[in-house]
């Protein structure tokens, strides 16, 4: 989206500037007018569960879904960039949100529903848990569309996986499980948090004080107060304290710097999250505290990691950089249900692969939605909690 022009769009359309400007003020608000048509047209019939709440909803939701995934295959291009642009556009954001808006309620209501008759856990607020599932349902469609994880080479691959975590999320330890026969443990590591800790201040304490350093504190300072596409090259040079040639002998350009800038904190959230696969799971809910640990980040690696999350999309570099490192902790992930399905840990569900990749891009895009303040996201504390759950429920079936 952010390579298309006007020209090409009136050139496709066979169309004069005037007849586009009459009508649209942008690019963007022809983006936004066919997320509201497909809204219009295409959504009323893919809304998951549209029976009443209850045991119908749930027995029909392997059906509703593949219904979801068939709607948005057909209109995925559009879907697509929406995906990339809604964190940097306000105007697709809004229409997004709308979109998305029907299918949180329709989840929301199933929760109440399901506690209000002792069929689910009581928990994390409604809106919260079908926030973060249909959060993890758009990434995944995302991702899968446009082959971004081996784990999942089409959306629909991933629909199973997808079946299974929402039902983990909304009915945690009173779904029906199976486990293989219990065995040893696979994992042992009785200071798993401790370690992380320590891991994230090693990373810190790795900083030199060269020229290059001193560039990147100044884009990681700055970035505290806006956004990498408020920044400019001008207010890099003026916090660092360095000429023009200094800042180019370096970096190619703002972009570079920051991608320098991500190494280290991709570096130091993907050994956090691998020592995951080190502890002792014979007490499977330390993960959640394992979780919170990891996602436990100062006011100068949120900077990063907020940008990074809403930025890599749009950007080559930095989602090569991206995908590289979720695919890292995706294969921990994996390697940790494989690991704790032979032994009888964890229950039996989808393969393992195509399930770990679809809980951590859960996990990432929750992470986004928090660090946007998107509705039911706002609170990092008690989406952090969340997902530690969710990672305990969706593995271990507890």
């Amino acid at each position: 989206m952010q390579d298309l022009t006007v020209a090409q769009i009136i050139k496709r359309a066979g169309l004069s500037r005037a007849n586009f400007y009459h009508y649209f003020a942008s690019k963007y608000d022809v983006l936004v007018a066919m997320i509201a048509r497909l809204f219009d047209d295409a959504y009323a019939d893919a809304v998951p569960w549209q029976a009443p709440p209850g045991k119908t909803r749930a027995k029909s939701m392997d059906a509703s879904m593949r219904g979801t995934i068939d709607m948005w295959s057909e209109h995925g291009a559009v879907i697509c960039a929406a995906v990339e642009q809604m964190h940097t556009v306000p105007a697709v954001a809004a229409a997004w949100k709308v979109m998305l808006e029907q299918f949180v309620r329709a989840i929301s209501e199933q929760i109440t529903h399901e506690r209000d008759n002792g069929t689910a856990p009581d928990g994390a607020p409604p809106e919260m848990i079908a926030t973060m599932l249909v959060g993890g349902v758009e990434r995944t469609f995302y991702v899968g569309s446009k082959n971004l994880d081996e784990r999942l080479p089409s959306a629909e691959s991933a629909l199973d996986s997808i079946v299974a975590l929402t039902f983990a999320a909304i009915y945690g330890n009173q779904r029906p499980v199976k486990r293989a026969r219990r065995k040893k443990s696979a994992a042992k590591s009785a200071n798993a948090v401790a370690t992380i800790a320590a891991a994230q201040a090693a990373g810190e304490a790795t900083a030199s004080t060269d020229t290059a350093a001193t560039i990147l504190k100044a884009v990681n300072d700055l970035l505290q107060e806006e956004s990498l596409d408020e920044l400019s090259v001008a207010q890099i040079l003026e916090r660092a304290d360095a000429s023009r040639g200094t800042f180019y002998f370096y970096f190619g350009s703002k972009d570079d710097a920051f991608v320098a800038l991500f190494k280290e904190f991709a570096e130091r959230i993907a050994n956090g999250f691998e020592l995951l696969v080190k502890v002792d799971r014979d007490d499977p809910a330390r993960i959640s505290e394992l979780v919170a640990a990891w996602l436990d980040l100062d006011e100068a690696t949120l900077a990063v990691a907020r940008n990074a999350v809403h930025e890599w999309p749009r950007r080559p570099e930095l989602r090569r950089l991206y995908l590289e490192t979720v695919s890292r902790m995706t294969t921990a992930l994996q390697a940790m249900i494989e690991a704790d399905r032979a032994v009888g840990i964890a229950v039996d569900g989808p393969p393992a692969a195509e399930f770990a990749a679809v809980i951590m891009w859960t996990i990432e895009r929750t992470v986004a939605g928090s660090m946007a303040q998107e509705e039911y996201l706002e609170d990092i504390g008690s989406v952090t909690k969340l997902l530690g759950e969710l990672l305990v429920s969706a593995i271990y079936g507890i």
